[in-house]
């Protein structure tokens, strides 16, 4: 439940950033739940749907910035707990994928050992790429400009991405 503990910082900034995260919160709780009395595909699916959409929405505010609220377009910082965040986003997606594609019983072991690994490769790269957009060694890159969190940025973001009214 690291959404529900990320709520509340979320939205002593902004009212909807918070509302967010509740939302996020409690869809993820009652889709856990129904996970396990009902064994259906399109749960399963509407719970990968929903992990991917979240971790679609916290790329692209650590790429380009959201493009509402007080800090329109300005990219968050990277921070380890959103990060691991994702990557059980990642994790959590792909699980409920197997569940609604089983690979037949032959391949099935080899295909879970892929899709993990596969998981795995991801949530590594896409760890790698948003970093070096955020860390010091951007320049070295040719990329320029103010970032939340970022070394030798003038921001009040810190290196998690919270401002200190959301600490």
């Amino acid at each position: 439940m690291i959404h529900a503990a990320a709520m509340p910082p979320h939205l002593r900034e902004w009212w909807l950033a918070g509302l967010f995260f509740a939302g996020i919160s409690a869809a993820e709780f009652c889709l856990g739940f129904l996970a396990l009395i009902v064994a259906s595909r399109w749960l399963w699916l509407l719970a990968a749907g929903i992990s991917i959409a979240t971790m679609a929405v916290w790329a692209f505010s650590r790429i380009w910035g959201m493009p509402v609220g007080p800090r329109a377009w300005q990219r968050e910082a990277v921070g380890w707990p959103d990060y691991f965040s994702t990557v059980l986003e990642a994790i959590t997606a792909g699980a409920f994928l197997a569940l609604a594609y089983p690979a037949p019983a032959a391949g099935r072991r080899r295909s879970l050992a892929a899709a993990v690994a596969g998981m795995v490769i991801v949530a590594v790269l896409t760890g790698i790429a948003l970093w070096s957009l955020h860390g010091p060694q951007r320049r070295a890159f040719g990329i320029h400009g103010g970032t939340s969190g970022s070394a030798g940025s003038t921001s009040p973001h810190t290196r998690d991405g919270l401002t200190p009214e959301r600490m």
